[in-house]
């Protein structure tokens, strides 16, 4: 379930609740209260950790480079 945020059209107070759309309308009426709509908070990653392996995991990729032949593109991604 989606979680809202209100504000209070009384007291100015801000909160969050958690709650299906079709309850919307009956939660206005009896809180007094209006919809605060804003951006979303997203999660973002940055930096070398998102995408750093472990020296185990390029080891295993370079043999399978080794053994796939002549043709093969995989050392053009192994760092």
């Amino acid at each position: 379930m989606p979680t809202y945020t209100f504000k209070s059209n009384e007291t100015d107070e801000v909160w969050e609740d958690v709650m299906s759309h079709t309850k919307l309308e009956a939660y206005y009426k009896e809180h007094n209260c209006e919809q605060v709509i804003g951006v979303p908070t997203t999660i973002q990653g940055r930096g070398e950790g998102r995408l750093k392996t472990t020296d185990a995991f390029n080891d295993r990729l370079k043999e399978m480079h080794k053994k796939a032949g002549k043709k093969s593109t995989m050392g053009e991604t192994i760092r």
